[in-house]
């Protein structure tokens, strides 16, 4: 990196030595430098590997810290760029506070964000944690450059530019800053973008030595016991200037590198990869915390899924719409973020949950709800380069609110189309009575003035089905009958759960050919599936399967959450929900062991004495005079951990016990049970998923139900059989080592 100097004419340095000479007038340290500009600092990030980053002008080592102790370098603009995760990643040291100018300080960086941040994320922080001395350039939640600084004591704060930062290529930002006159002048690729005041005087610094973090701010802004000024994106070429530069040396500081026209952002961790918790044949995100998947589609040969995604916080807030995309359903790879907030006052407070089509003209669609902290709203975006970016429609919001027969939230749209009309269903709610959704018909998808058609389908608190529902949607089957499936959200009686009916819809409301909801699960755990109709015609859904586990335990493993196994939906004779997995899936298999035929006594044990992180078992089960019949999974060579997952046959019950699950500290170590009834001496096929912390189960090639764990222990591997109470047969057992989808 070349060190930039200007130099200062001989006569205006000797005015200013003759005007420092009076004593009584106190004068800045860079006042020497008006007119012109020095390079104090830089950070280029070309090292290939390590823990640590040399300044460029000095040697001085910085230190690199990160989740995992792992540092990821990227192509930038000048050799490599640092990977900043939006959860963890900062560079942190020290600079001698003697060189740092007190009128005109000058940030100059090249950076490409990947997301927003929920607080203040510090971009360059000259600043002691929770101190009052220093200045920061960073970026605020809607992608503008934000600068905070001390000056003569006192703390000011200028949000720098109207203009956000663009997401997902490179940009030049520079930011200086003129205490002398009171401006920040902030230009962006060498325009200058905005010009407002501050405060007059000199910049506040420590004495002896300040410090310094890049990536991250220095107020400690908090959510939870997450903090929330982390950047997301990657960093070159920063730059610590003494002096004001002018329009012609912004250009000069843009124009002395090449950036790349494309940003590929290295999210390949090394430490998620060995963390043999972590799936490696379900879909999951790159990195952070995921929720519920929108939006499946089959689109041009491939496959579409969106979700809710937050990259900078591993929890609720500023929701952004993740988008993925498949050949087969299995292998999965996450792109770029496609929705996040905006300053719109519809959604600045998130793009929340909803659903994806396809218009009229063949445009991708997606209908969301916007949040803007007070209420919500059903808003469009629309993609016209084949899902690569979308843009929010100009009339949004398409409908403003919840109609008034409801008085609860309003949100997540499902969207679908009959004949010449476009329905959308949003869930809601009437409080003390129960959850339901709202109906709304439109012509042409974009138009939903007077389109409200009232209450689609009621439910009732007093018989269990919660007071407000989320996460609809509707399929219509080729025998003509629907499937309406819901989400009852949390309350004081019960979790959250996903339920359904099967029934008829006549174009103002559903009607329900039996009263009563059916669960979707035997064991509750699986919840808001997306559904759609894939190359083959067969109706597939994809749902997220949560952790349940503590914040805490997020924190230390980097993401949270993850997607089940693609699913087809069948209707029996019967009009009954079937369940089984995707054939795709069984593309994946590898090496297979297989036992014919087993009996199983209380006596006895070790009957398989197999073991695996990553499989799929099959078996055939005969309860026979047991009293339980079943699997330990993840067995640990001592006990101490092991998942139990079994049928009891005086409860008609399939129980998951993760009571032993793990040793970890926040992890879940409940018991779950869910009615099933099997008749005395009746087979059941069984079908189990293992990848890492997740569990699938199918039964009998129609129900399903999921569960999670978290093994600490190397040895807790193992698989068995194993019976209680009397004795029972396993016959027609089968494991297959499952294969990375290399998602």
């Amino acid at each position: 990196m070349k060190k930039l100097r200007f130099i200062i004419p001989v006569f205006v340095m000797a005015f200013i030595s003759v005007h420092c000479s009076n004593d009584d007038l106190e004068v800045p340290r860079d006042t020497l430098n008006e007119g012109g500009f020095e390079t104090l600092y830089s950070f280029g990030f070309n090292e290939e590997s390590g823990l640590s980053t040399s300044e460029g002008e000095t040697g001085t080592e910085f230190t690199i810290s990160a989740t995992g102790n792992e540092v990821n370098r990227m192509q930038g603009v000048d050799g490599n760029a640092l990977f900043f995760d939006g959860l963890s990643t900062t560079v942190s040291g020290e600079l001698p506070t003697m060189e740092l100018p007190q009128g005109l300080l000058t940030i100059s960086l090249w950076t490409a964000v990947k997301s927003y941040p929920i607080g203040t994320a510090g971009m360059v922080t000259l600043m002691s944690q929770g101190g009052n001395t220093g200045a920061v350039v960073g970026l605020n939640k809607f992608g503008r450059v934000v600068v905070q600084l001390y000056v003569n004591g006192a703390l000011q704060t200028t949000v720098a530019s109207t203009k956000s930062i663009p997401r997902h290529q490179w940009s030049h930002i520079t930011v200086s800053i003129d205490t002398k006159r009171g401006v920040v002048t902030t230009y962006l690729n060498k325009e200058r973008i905005a010009e407002n005041n501050t405060a007059t005087g000199l910049i506040t610094w420590p004495e002896g030595n300040t410090q310094v973090f890049i990536g991250k701010n220095a107020f400690g802004e908090k959510m939870g016991q997450f903090d929330i000024d982390y950047f997301s994106g990657a960093l070159d070429e920063i730059r610590i200037i003494k002096g004001r530069p002018g329009v012609a040396d912004v250009s000069t500081l843009f124009s002395a590198v090449n950036p790349p026209a494309t940003v590929d952002f290295n999210t390949e961790f090394e430490f998620l990869a060995e963390d043999t918790n972590r799936p490696i044949y379900h879909p999951i995100p790159d990195y952070g915390w995921t929720n519920e998947p929108n939006g499946l589609m089959y689109y041009k040969g491939e496959y579409h899924m969106f979700y809710q995604k937050n990259d900078v916080f591993l929890g609720i807030a500023q929701q952004n719409w993740g988008h993925m995309k498949s050949q087969d359903l299995v292998t999965w790879e996450d792109l770029n973020n496609v929705l996040w907030p905006t300053s719109n006052p519809y959604d600045n407070f998130g793009a929340w949950a909803g659903d994806a089509t396809v218009d009229d003209d063949g445009n991708p669609v997606i209908v969301y709800t916007g949040v803007n902290g007070v209420k919500a709203s059903i808003a469009l975006a629309v993609s016209f380069d084949d899902m690569q970016t979308f843009e929010k429609f100009e009339q949004n919001p398409v409908i403003a609110g919840r109609p008034s027969d409801v008085n609860l939230d309003f949100r997540d749209p499902f969207i679908w189309k009959e004949g010449n009309t476009w329905y959308m269903i949003v869930g809601a709610g009437i409080g003390g009575v129960g959850g339901n959704t709202v109906l709304y018909a439109s012509n042409d998808l974009y138009n939903w003035d007077d389109s409200y058609q009232g209450v689609f389908f009621q439910g009732q608190m007093a018989e269990g089905e919660g007071e407000f529902w989320e996460v609809p949607i509707v399929h219509k089957f080729p025998n003509g009958k629907y499937l309406f499936l819901v989400q009852k959200t949390p309350d004081h009686t019960s979790p959250a759960r996903t339920f359904y009916w099967i029934g008829d819809f006549n174009g103002q409301e559903f009607i329900p050919d039996h009263q009563e909801a059916k669960d979707f699960e035997v064991v509750n755990g699986f919840l808001s599936p997306t559904v759609t109709v894939d190359a083959q015609g067969r109706t597939t859904a994809i749902g997220i399967i949560p952790d349940e586990v503590s914040p805490g335990f997020q924190q230390q493993a980097g993401w949270a959450h993850l997607f089940s196994l693609p699913q087809v939906w069948e209707l029996n004779a019967n009009n009954k929900l079937k369940i089984t997995p995707h054939p795709n899936v069984s593309e994946y298999r590898g090496e297979m062991r297989e036992y014919s035929s087993i009996s199983l006594t209380p006596e006895e044990g070790n009957y398989l004495n197999e073991s695996g992180r990553h499989y799929e078992l099959n078996a055939t089960l005969n309860t026979g005079s047991a009293e339980k019949v079943g699997f330990v999974l993840g067995r640990s060579d001592d006990g101490a951990e092991q998942l139990k997952v079994y049928y009891d046959v005086a409860a008609q019950e399939w129980v998951i016990d993760a009571s032993q699950s793990s040793l970890a500290e926040g992890a879940r170590k409940d018991i779950r049970r869910g009615s099933y009834p099997v008749a005395a001496g009746e087979n059941v096929d069984v079908r189990i998923f293992v990848d890492g912390s997740v569990l699938e189960v199918f039964i009998n090639g129609e129900d399903h139900f999921t569960g999670r764990f978290f093994p600490t222990l190397p040895s807790a591997d193992g698989i068995e059989l194993f019976v209680e109470g009397g004795n029972a047969t396993a016959e027609n057992v089968k494991i297959w080592e499952m294969q990375s989808s290399t998602n």
